[in-house]
């Protein structure tokens, strides 16, 4: 796996895209190789999680501190500033913090597209009370985004029921939550890694 050192070089030397391809897209998942040690752990939890959506098995992706084995968020309360925390940073300094969440990107426009029709149904066509202010600006921020966060979306609302009886196994199994947010396509997914990693390379160049 590659050291923070090593990814940030990438980030200031290489093109973003390059970059995107390489570590969030390409290889294993830290989380998997060095957390959850079982033989083909990663391909059996991307099976159960691909045939509960009916996606390619090839279009699951782990992100986050669960691929990298650390965080590229930049603080919530300073977005000039990142830390790169370790994956499980929080729980290891108090163990009554918080497991790092295991972060899960399905890439599917017919996925994206079936949702987006659920969910305007759901909420009554976006006019639902608990559906309404900034929760709604957010929801639709990332629409325009190509991206369907899980915590944006309605608070009663559920991908499908199978997806919540895997999402239940795994938080069991792992101890953690884990996050599903869909992707319109590949092009939306890079696009908007890509512009992270062009601010962290900014960020790097101006230390």
């Amino acid at each position: 796996m590659a050291t923070v050192s090593d990814f940030l070089n990438e980030c200031i030397n290489e093109n973003a895209g390059m970059v995107v391809q390489k570590y969030l897209i390409n290889g294993s998942s830290y989380f998997f190789e060095k957390v959850m040690v079982e033989k083909d752990e990663e391909f059996f939890f991307k099976k159960e999680l691909a045939e509960s959506l009916n996606v390619h098995i090839q279009d699951i992706v782990i992100i986050g501190s669960g691929k990298l084995g650390f965080s590229i968020k930049p603080d919530k309360y300073n977005l000039q500033f990142y830390q790169f925390k370790n994956f499980d940073f929080d729980f290891n300094e108090n163990n009554e913090s918080k497991k790092s969440d295991l972060d899960i990107a399905i890439i599917s426009g017919r996925l994206f597209d079936k949702q987006l029709k659920d969910i305007y149904d759901h909420t009554q066509f976006y006019t639902s009370d608990e559906f309404s202010g900034t929760k709604k600006k957010s929801f639709a921020n990332y629409i325009l985004k190509g991206w369907l966060r899980p915590d944006m979306m309605p608070d009663d609302y559920n991908i499908t029921e199978e997806i919540i009886e895997v999402s239940n196994k795994y938080k069991k199994k792992y101890n953690r939550d884990v996050n599903i947010g869909v992707y319109k396509s590949w092009a939306y997914f890079e696009q908007y890694h890509m512009n992270n990693i062009k601010r962290i390379k900014l960020n790097q160049l101006a230390i």
